[in-house]
């Protein structure tokens, strides 16, 4: 015979585990549905030859090119390719600005994208703080104004042409190699003093007036002070050590600030009517061959040696 405090004790000594039976048919469940979905989601062809669906280069290779690369637009427009390869442009690939070409290689009817916008050209030169100092960037309203521009529908490629914007005047590819430079802009983004003392631990950099102090002195007292040497004196960066740098003496460089236009403004900064300017002062016929920098070199700085010129 037992008693009420042993029955109470064998029912404390058996667990209970009915709860559990709900939360095992729904993990049943979701494994269940995992499984299924796996079936029907996952490629047949995944883990074949690795972590990857393996029918994935078979349907890559069947599919149509969409680009068509320089080579291909070369093949017609060998003109502007010229221009463009020694420009300030050369690395940029045809169909960066003017989109996919393969239709129109294969059918010349199948027009392609102007890129005559300038949203276009803002799509990489826009001012960005992310963007390094060095790559050209503006804000498009401050340089209307200051080149003069008084309609601000106006778009770049009236001044700028994309496949040579820049008028360099000897190709790129071969042009001199120089200790790399940089600007304060480049590292301090926002930073407009350019007059405080560089600490003595500062990484040691090129700047244009290590070398060309007198140079730069008189340029900075000159009528274009305002602008950067690497404006006229075009830099490309190769490595972290050094690049090559392009005199912009082509009389079209400096048109791109001085042509008059109908979309300038008569004043600032000079304007002149081309060519008829270089008609007006012509003596002899040399004088059209002669560069914007043979008359106002004075107002640009005064000159490097001889010998140097000769080797820029």
């Amino acid at each position: 015979m037992t008693t009420g405090k042993e029955n109470e004790d064998a029912s404390q000594a058996r667990p209970d585990f009915r709860h559990a039976i709900p939360v095992g048919i729904i993990g049943i469940v979701a494994i269940t549905l995992a499984l299924t979905a796996r079936h029907f989601l996952v490629p047949k062809t995944f883990g074949e030859y690795g972590h990857y669906r393996a029918a994935a280069m078979d349907e890559e290779k069947a599919l149509i090119p969409v680009h068509a690369g320089r080579a291909a637009c070369a093949e017609c427009h060998k003109d502007v390719a010229a221009l463009h390869t020694k420009d300030a442009h050369a690395s940029v690939e045809c169909e960066t600005c003017h989109g996919a070409g393969g239709k129109h290689v294969k059918n010349s009817d199948e027009p392609m994208l102007p890129a005559n916008t300038r949203n276009d050209c803002l799509v990489c030169h826009r001012y960005l703080d992310a963007r390094p100092g060095a790559f050209p960037q503006v804000i498009w309203k401050q340089h209307f104004q200051f080149v003069g521009v008084k309609d601000v529908s106006i778009a770049c490629v009236r001044c700028h042409s994309g496949h040579e914007p820049l008028f360099a005047d000897r190709d790129l590819r071969f042009a001199r190699l120089h200790p790399l430079i940089q600007n304060c802009g480049d590292c301090h983004v926002g930073r407009t003093d350019k007059t405080l003392k560089r600490p003595d631990t500062h990484p040691r950099i090129f700047e244009c007036s290590y070398c060309h102090a007198g140079v730069a002195k008189s340029f900075k007292q000159g009528a274009h002070a305002k602008l950067e040497c690497a404006t006229c004196h075009f830099f490309i960066k190769e490595n972290a050590f050094s690049g090559r740098i392009v005199r912009n003496a082509d009389p079209r460089f400096c048109l791109l600030c001085h042509r008059k236009a109908d979309f300038k403004s008569d004043t600032r900064p000079p304007k002149i009517v081309w060519p008829a300017h270089i008609e007006e002062v012509s003596n002899d016929p040399v004088d059209p061959k002669r560069t914007c920098v043979s008359c106002h070199q004075e107002q640009i700085h005064k000159l490097l040696s001889q010998e140097v010129l000769n080797a820029l």
